[in-house]
């Protein structure tokens, strides 16, 4: 069998083709890059949340290229058709073998459609406290109190419980005191906590901070003033507080009952 050397070399039909397949596809990665930009900066404008906007925008980017994809394909001749059966067919092996994947998946869309939490949000999941940072496709990052990236699979955030603290804007506090006292000295400790309260920075003044008697015993009391205060200021708010408080009781000359007076208090009143 002979062979020339013409029949080794491409000819230059198939060499035009192969560049302009080459140049479709570099045009199409960097137009899926300008695609997801300006499709962001359009979603942005229309208060779309900040999280869809970037899911969605993603999602326009990966048609891009897939049709970038296969435009070139045909450029070259070859022809899609058998192609897209094949890509069928590996797809759904691939869908088999990453069921987990497809269901985090799954959970993203729902994150994002249903809104249970925003960028910006702090959220209880699972055993995890934090502010969500971002919402991807396949997991949602939270950042602890302590500067900690959490990375939280999809469907792990929607198979359970989700407590959202920010949802309302607002948390009711609590701090419960135990105080030397009667009744006549109710009236007393009561004012001093709720000046605690109102002079808190961090403290909401509508609701008014709050206070009540939860329990009494001869010769003590059990207070507990409440307080609303924004959801991300919650530690340094509660801190503030639980000092007002000390700060005001000795101020009025109220007098907390420590653990060891509360216990043999306690111990006094039992039945012998």
């Amino acid at each position: 069998m002979n062979i020339s050397l013409q029949d080794l070399v491409p000819s230059l039909a198939t060499l035009r083709a192969i560049a302009t397949a080459l140049g479709i596809l570099i045009a199409g990665w960097i137009g899926s890059k300008w695609a997801y930009r300006l499709a962001v900066k359009a979603l942005s404008r229309s208060h779309l949340d900040p999280a869809l906007a970037r899911f969605l925008s993603s999602i326009l980017r990966y048609i891009v290229l897939a049709a970038t994809f296969i435009a070139s394909m045909e450029t070259v001749g070859i022809h899609t058709t058998s192609l897209v059966a094949v890509v069928a067919s590996a797809g759904l092996a691939v869908g088999l073998a990453l069921q987990g994947s497809l269901s985090n998946f799954a959970s993203g869309v729902l994150i994002l459609f249903f809104k249970h939490f925003q960028l910006g949000d702090k959220v209880k999941v699972g055993d995890h406290t934090g502010i969500v940072e971002d919402i991807g496709i396949f997991t949602t990052t939270l950042v602890s109190t302590d500067n900690e990236k959490i990375v939280i699979p999809n469907a792990s955030v929607t198979s359970g419980a989700i407590l959202n603290f920010s949802d309302r804007g607002f948390l009711r506090g609590a701090v419960t005191v135990t105080v030397e006292g009667r009744l006549r000295d109710l009236g007393r400790a009561m004012e001093a906590l709720v000046r605690a309260g109102c002079r808190t920075g961090g403290v909401t003044q509508e609701p008014t901070p709050t206070v009540f008697l939860t329990d009494m015993e001869d010769g003590s009391l059990d207070l507990t003033l409440t307080a609303w205060y924004k959801a991300v200021d919650e530690d340094e708010t509660m801190h503030n507080l639980r000092v007002a408080v000390l700060e005001e009781l000795e101020a009025a000359g109220v007098k907390l009952m420590n653990r060891t007076q509360l216990i043999l208090h306690q111990r006094n009143k039992m039945p012998s």
